[in-house]
């Protein structure tokens, strides 16, 4: 008998929401990996192929982060699985 870890991303798959699932988890990832305080000021709004889109409320928060981009990617990378993140793009949320 197959187990939920080997159904689920078939199912996934023949649904088409690979995309969905995979920014689902991108988002609960680097929310967590964040902080607190970091996570009222910035949010995951795409996967771009290997790029994470974040937007940020202020400059100094996305400076802050892309210091700290290789620790988040790895988390996010993770928790989200294949193909891997390998770089962050920071937006405006105005």
């Amino acid at each position: 008998m197959e187990g939920i870890g080997e159904i689920l991303p078939r199912v996934v798959r023949r649904m088409g929401v690979q995309r969905q699932v995979r920014l689902a988890r991108a988002q609960a990832a680097f929310s967590e990996s964040c902080g607190e305080y970091l996570r009222a000021h910035v949010r995951v709004v795409a996967v771009e192929g290997s790029v994470l889109v974040v937007a940020c409320a202020h400059p100094a928060i996305a400076h802050q982060l892309q210091m700290e981009s290789v620790a988040l990617l790895e988390a996010v990378n993770r928790a989200a699985g294949p193909p891997l993140l390998r770089r962050m793009r920071f937006v405006s949320e105005a």
